[in-house]
């Protein structure tokens, strides 16, 4: 076989095969770049994800699905291979609807743990600081954090009440510790709630208007096994007469039934046991013992004094932001006069005092614009109601 040579540029010659097969060859030959054997290859670094764990059991989601249509369910191919569904009444289609949705969960019901880290300890600090008051709750949970931390195991923190008047910062103190350990929170709350079993575990199809609960809803649709639960203002929880209300909150709050909660409407066990349970309460007596001994109760005390004044600071910090910062922080003097009321009388007090001083063309506060702004939240909690309500008002008046 013969090689015809054909002119090219002075780096490279290109040649031809006789057989019209073409062939690159470089005039002189670049060194080869060496082959690395397979176990000198770099590996992709690995993110090590935190381990997760069923909060629900996706099997029985399954088998629910097929008792509730008789049949086998080809769930994702259920277009091409399942047969017509049968006619359902309005209960059992939102049971089915629900059904599937945590069927076709992504993750088939898992969500992750969650474990202490330096980072949490570090933000649980900070909070503490940030809520005066509330120490000895934050480091019950800063232990707890570090313990997660030393022992690689998922954080546990037992079932914490926090007893006070209202006002005091309860609600707002939770928040920041579920944002301190990088959590969801789910706030119920018991006062407005008038069904008890509908809050934690929700009703059979039987009952009218049955649905999921709460508790096992928000578990489902979250993204962590270990979610903070703010059980606010448990001591008022009512429901019908013919319900024991703390019957059915004892069953979160107890570690082995709480494993394998079941709901009662998708009739699928869920577990619990990882969440951070925090509930609020003003008055303890109106809480049975049996719920008592299970919490751990921290009693949260009015701020005083420079306690009082380092919450006024905050919250007057927190409202400046708020406001883009286009008002200035108030001084000592006037935060101190602002401090002579409760937490939750505050913002509404320095939000009102802002606006007095909007309106006189200054960005700063004087103690006149606390003032004055207390002269408004005085008279909205002496006025009276008017109208059928007044003449209401009186009629109770006069039959007590």
């Amino acid at each position: 076989m013969t090689i015809r040579r054909r002119r090219g540029s002075p780096e490279c010659n290109i040649t031809e095969m006789a057989d019209d097969k073409v062939l690159a060859v470089a005039a002189q030959d670049p060194p080869s770049a060496p082959v690395l054997p397979a176990e000198s290859l770099i590996p992709e670094a690995v993110v090590n994800a935190p381990p997760s764990v069923p909060v629900y059991d996706h099997g029985v989601a399954l088998r629910q699905i097929e008792l509730l249509i008789g049949r086998q369910w080809h769930g994702d191919r259920e277009e091409y291979l399942g047969s017509p569904l049968p006619s359902f009444s309005e209960s059992d289609q939102l049971r089915f609807d629900r059904l599937v949705a945590l069927y076709h969960d992504p993750q088939e019901g898992r969500r992750p743990q969650l474990f202490g880290t330096d980072g949490m300890v570090a933000a649980l600090t900070q909070t503490r600081r940030l809520c005066p008051g509330f120490e000895a709750v934050i480091d019950l949970v800063i232990r707890a954090t570090i313990l997660s931390r030393r022992t690689g195991t998922p954080l546990f923190v037992p079932p914490i009440l926090l007893l006070g008047p209202p006002g005091t910062g309860k609600t707002h103190a939770s928040q920041l510790i579920a944002r301190a350990l990088g959590t969801e929170i789910h706030a119920i709350s018991c006062a407005t709630n008038s069904d008890a079993q509908a809050l934690v575990v929700g009703h059979p199809t039987s009952w009218k208007a049955a649905r999921m609960g709460q508790l096992t809803e928000a578990m489902a649709m979250g993204s962590t096994a270990q979610p903070v639960v703010l059980l606010d203002e448990v001591d008022k929880l009512s429901t019908h007469s013919s319900e024991k209300p703390y019957h059915t909150l004892l069953t979160v709050l107890e570690g082995e039934t709480s494993r394998a909660l079941m709901d009662e409407f998708v009739r699928v066990p869920f577990d619990l046991s990882g969440v951070v349970f925090v509930a609020t309460a003003n008055d303890v007596d109106a809480l049975p013992d049996f719920i008592i001994d299970r919490l751990t109760v921290f009693t949260i005390a009015p701020p005083r004094d420079e306690a009082l004044l380092a919450v006024a600071g905050l919250i007057a910090a927190n409202i400046v932001a708020e406001l883009r910062g286009c008002v200035a922080m108030p001084t000592q003097d006037v935060l101190r006069r602002a401090a002579t009321h409760n937490p939750r009388r505050l913002g509404k007090l320095l939000r009102l005092a802002f606006g007095f001083a909007a309106a006189d063309g200054r960005d700063a506060l004087t103690i006149a614009d606390i003032v004055a702004a207390e002269t408004l939240v005085a008279s909205a909690a002496q006025a009276r109601p008017i109208g059928f309500l007044a003449a209401r008002g009186e009629r109770d008046r006069a039959g007590q």
